[in-house]
Formats: C-alpha cells, sequence, structure tokens
C-alpha cells in the first residue's frame, strides 16, 4: 500500500441551495487502501462520492487525485475515475458488448482495446454467454458486474463504489465483494458507501461515519479481515445516537 495519499479530500463542504449537506470533509484515500463510508441515509454518502467522482463540486475545499482536481478529470473523462451506483446506467437496447465498446469509445479507447481490456474481467465474472444480448433482458446482477468491467476497461486509479449491492442476491453481491477487494490488490484507491456492516469489516482498511461530517473515523485491523462481529454495528449505533 502506497504511503502517500492517492485520492485526497480537503475541506469539503457542499451545499444545495440554502440546505448544507456536507462540511469540513476530510479524508484521504491510499493506493491499495479500501475506505468504507457507513452512516444513516440522507447524511451525504452518495453526495460524496459524486463529489470523488467529480460530477459536483465542492462548495467549499478540493478533492484531487494524484495532484488533479477530480472535476477536471470527470470533464477529459479521462478513465482514472471508475464510479459504480446501484443503477449500473447501462443502455438496455444495447448488447453488453456494444455497451463496453460504447463506453470505451467515449473514453478514447478503440473497440480492439475494449475487447483485450474486458475480456479477463468477462470471463472472471462469467459474463460470457450474455455478452451479445440486450442488457434489457439481463438481471441487475448481471448488469452490476457488467458496470465493472466499464469501470475497470481504463486501469483507474480510484475506483468509488456507492451501494453496489443494493438489491443484489448474495452471489451477485459476493462477485461485487470479491471484486472490490481484487481492485485494492491491483493497487487501485478504493472508496465503498454502504450500509453492509459486515462486508465493510471484511474488506475496508478503514471506515468513516458518514452523518454532514465526518463524526468518526475507524481503523480496522489485520489483512481485510473482520476483527469482531459487532464492532461496526456498535460504532454505527453510537454515532447515530449521539447526532444532534
Amino acid at each position: 500500500m502506497s504511503a502517500s495519499p492517492r485520492l485526497l479530500v480537503e475541506g469539503v463542504h457542499r451545499s444545495f441551495g440554502p440546505t448544507e449537506v456536507l462540511r469540513a470533509i476530510d479524508l484521504q484515500v491510499r493506493a491499495g487502501e479500501v475506505l468504507g463510508l457507513i452512516g444513516p441515509n440522507g447524511g451525504g454518502k452518495s453526495t460524496l462520492i459524486l463529489l470523488m467522482a467529480g460530477l459536483l463540486r465542492p462548495s467549499q475545499g478540493r478533492i484531487t487525485v494524484e495532484g488533479t482536481l477530480a472535476v477536471d478529470l470527470a470533464r477529459k473523462a479521462s478513465g482514472e475515475i471508475g464510479l459504480i451506483t446501484p443503477d449500473p446506467g447501462l443502455y438496455p437496447l444495447l448488447t453488453g458488448h456494444e455497451n463496453l465498446r460504447f463506453f470505451g469509445e467515449l473514453n478514447g479507447l478503440s473497440p480492439s482495446d475494449v475487447d483485450d481490456r474486458a475480456r479477463p474481467w468477462i470471463e472472471t465474472l462469467g459474463l460470457e454467454a450474455a455478452l451479445h444480448t440486450r442488457t434489457g433482458t439481463w438481471s441487475s446482477g448481471m448488469r452490476q458486474k457488467l458496470s465493472l468491467v466499464r469501470a475497470r476497461l481504463c486501469d483507474p486509479l480510484v475506483l468509488l463504489f456507492d451501494e453496489p449491492t443494493a438489491n443484489l442476491d448474495p452471489i451477485a453481491a459476493d462477485a461485487v465483494w470479491r471484486a472490490v477487494h481484487g481492485a485494492a490488490e491491483a493497487q487501485i484507491a478504493v472508496v465503498v458507501a454502504t450500509h453492509d456492516l459486515r462486508a465493510a469489516e471484511t474488506i475496508c482498511d478503514r471506515v468513516a461515519f458518514v452523518q454532514s461530517e465526518v463524526r468518526h473515523l475507524e481503523t480496522l485491523q489485520g489483512e481485510r479481515a473482520p476483527p469482531s462481529p459487532s464492532r461496526l454495528l456498535e460504532v454505527y449505533r453510537r454515532c447515530a445516537l449521539e447526532a444532534p
């Protein structure tokens, strides 16, 4: 794991009109690290993920990836920041293969580059048989797997997951969590917003409880192994009860 942060969040505030959603957020994520974001609905986790992705601009502060503003990377469509959300955002009338080539072209990849880069992930996630059928006929788990392949096409420096296993069955969810772990093993900086505390204990190096601000930052011990089944649940309960 790299000693210097790859993703740096410094003094970030975000408001929508008069409503302040996030304030004074300071976080950093190193290459090969998994940072978890937990907290109640409406606490700002998804907004923070979109800010990290460069799809929203902070009202104050800045977010950088290896010194470059996240909003500048998003504007260039460089693929250096990958984003996976509960809605995979695929075109249902296109096949899986056509979706990958379309999004790869947006990031400047040739069809042959897309095919070469996608092949090992398609095989790993078991999508070969469905690749040439329309994604509108796929299960939610299969579409989420394809969104993971899409996010890995450009060798991202940072991967952001916003509730990636919402509405997935346990087998599909397991494939997603394995992909999260694999991304960290590949020295990608990973951020995961989730309500699945057991999964967070298993795969995260650190976990931040976010409720408008970072109210607690927990460092987990060991090689991404759960230290105690109830540890994060107790942190979550305490922080929620202490909320103003």
